[in-house]
């Protein structure tokens, strides 16, 4: 049998017994209340992220449920020729020059049963002047808009039955056409944010086959700080 040469046993048996390689830990240095610590100081911190976040989703929820209030019932509206009116003041409006008259103070009406949380009824005040000559192959349209995005005048049948006394008093939009005179009130449903806009009158001439062939608006500014209470 082969041999180790003397002195390679020699140098071998010299050389001391190493224990095995272990990974250093950066906290073996450190006394259990340092640890302790250095975890408290990082606790404020981690409560400071989550209320962050809390917030953060918070306000994104509301912002995206005021968007979609916003949009329910907006409607898209057609290209016209459009001039400003001023409020409280007579103009003649439409290819027939009839006159109306849009009151700048508006009426904030609140919430009522069936719409939803976070909408409010707003209405406007109108008075059409008597029509001189008979339209024909004509419709009319109120629209309010607030910001980028337009509303549709509620009609009288979306009112009578939770407040028919509201319905008795709200114009619709082919009145604009009618031949008498007219005064009442126009209603919208809005975001309860709302607090201002503009009132769009619409005069939509139309073909034989009934198309739109041009719309002529007016539009009048409107003021919705006046809340109020009653059947009025």
């Amino acid at each position: 049998m082969k041999r180790n040469a003397p002195e390679y046993d020699a140098w071998n048996a010299q050389m001391p017994e190493q224990e095995p390689w272990q990974e250093p830990d950066g906290f073996s240095g450190q006394l259990p209340e340092q640890k302790s610590a250095g975890a408290a100081r990082l606790l404020p911190l981690v409560l400071c992220v989550l209320l962050l976040v809390v917030l953060l989703a918070e306000g994104a929820f509301f912002w995206l449920r005021g968007r979609q209030l916003e949009w329910r019932n907006a409607v898209y509206v057609p290209d016209a020729q459009q001039s400003m009116q001023q409020a409280d003041e007579s103009f003649a409006f439409g290819p027939y020059q009839r006159a109306v008259k849009v009151g700048g103070q508006g009426e904030d009406l609140g919430w009522i049963t069936g719409i939803a949380q976070g909408e409010k009824i707003v209405r406007a005040s109108v008075s059409l002047g008597v029509l001189n000559e008979a339209a024909w192959d004509c419709d009319g349209a109120f629209y309010l808009q607030c910001g980028g995005v337009y509303y549709p005048s509620l009609g009288s049948y979306q009112l009578e039955q939770e407040h028919p006394e509201w319905a008795m008093r709200a114009l619709e939009g082919y009145e604009l056409c009618g031949p008498g005179m007219e005064e009442g009130w126009v209603y919208f449903l809005v975001p309860e944010s709302v607090s201002e806009g503009t009132l769009w009158l619409h005069w939509l001439e139309k073909n034989e086959d009934y198309n739109t062939e041009s719309v002529q608006a007016a539009g009048v500014a409107v003021q919705f700080d006046q809340e109020v209470t009653g059947n009025d």
